[in-house]
């Protein structure tokens, strides 16, 4: 194997590796700060727990924008990691979940219309123009501010109804936030190299970047979203582990893109040229979102059957994107 490929893959691993310790101890910080504040727990999982997971995919998009000019490899992990989460994340957990996979039908109709409304924006916006400004972004988190109102309203009337724990251990912010802070920064460091050398290795490689986005890249940043999904759904936190799925999933695509697109608009005053051709992810990614949801519509659950039709799922739509990859189709006429 060239020299150059395998450089690339190590970098890729061991940023891999360094992403996924450093991300699990920002995930307990934050879950031990929505404890703090006595948040419910499928707020604390769509919010706290989904942001902290989703870093990774917020920070490749920023440096994929910001320092490499390729923003379709920020699309295309963040979709990749959205399918990854839809598909992988609730197909294992209901396979080791000791209870049945039931999911609240809150959690389906909040966080399932708010992540169905994400994937139909960003096919949308995708459609509607390939230069970026500040319109869309600021769309996109006018639309994450809605939903946030959202999980204030379930968390007032929460708090209202239920006693505060006196369970929930007492813990320094101080030290908490310096030991969030401390993390970011390790992130930060591990996805930059995670990026750069996943755009050399796609270029070595003679594929487009978004297609190593989309499969290896996204995989590596989803392993957090995995990690707290997986726990979750171990103890019989069915809510925890689907909430967090969607709340990582509509964090992504809202804010995600909208944070590193306004930055690289403030500082060039320029827009973002989305070189992104690759439409049959999105269609994919809608696909499974109709397919996943219409599961739960039944009777808000997801049986061992249906779990193994999601992982099939994800295995044969990997393998034709990167398949087409090699092999494009050229349209005639």
């Amino acid at each position: 194997m060239d020299m150059t490929l395998l450089v690339n893959l190590g970098v890729i691993v061991v940023s891999s590796v360094i992403v996924y310790f450093a991300s699990e101890r920002f995930a307990g910080t934050s879950s031990r700060l929505g404890d703090y504040l006595h948040l419910p727990r499928s707020v604390k999982g769509a919010t706290f727990d989904a942001v902290s997971s989703s870093l990774p995919e917020l920070l490749i998009a920023l440096f994929s924008v910001i320092f490499f000019q390729k923003f379709e490899v920020g699309i295309g992990t963040i979709a990749g990691s959205a399918m990854f989460n839809l598909l992988i994340i609730p197909g294992i957990c209901v396979l080791i979940a000791p209870v049945a996979f039931k999911v609240s039908a809150d959690i389906i109709s909040r966080d399932g219309l708010f992540y169905t409304m994400s994937v139909f924006a960003l096919l949308a916006a995708l459609l509607y123009t390939k230069s970026w400004g500040i319109g869309i972004p600021l769309i996109f988190l006018f639309m994450y501010g809605w939903y946030i109102k959202h999980m204030y309203t379930h968390t007032v009337k929460y708090q209202n109804n239920k006693k505060p724990d006196a369970s929930v251990k007492k813990i320094s912010l101080v030290s908490e936030i310096g030991l969030a802070f401390v993390m970011l920064l390790i992130i930060g460091f591990a996805t930059y190299f995670l990026t750069d050398h996943a755009i050399q290795l796609a270029d070595a490689l003679g594929v487009a970047p978004i297609i190593i986005a989309f499969t290896v890249v996204a995989a590596a940043t989803s392993v957090p979203d995995a990690v707290i999904s997986f726990v979750n759904a171990r103890n019989g936190n069915i809510d925890d582990a689907v909430s967090n799925v969607f709340g990582s999933n509509i964090f992504n695509v809202f804010v995600g893109l909208s944070i590193p697109i306004l930055l690289y608009v403030f500082l060039t005053g320029e827009k973002v040229l989305i070189a992104f051709s690759n439409m049959e992810i999105i269609l994919g990614l809608l696909g499974s979102t109709i397919i996943v949801l219409l599961y739960l519509a039944e009777d808000h659950m997801i049986d061992r059957k249906e779990a193994w039709y999601m992982l099939g799922m994800y295995a044969l739509f990997v393998v034709y994107i990167v398949y087409l990859s090699f092999n494009p189709i050229v349209l005639i006429g």
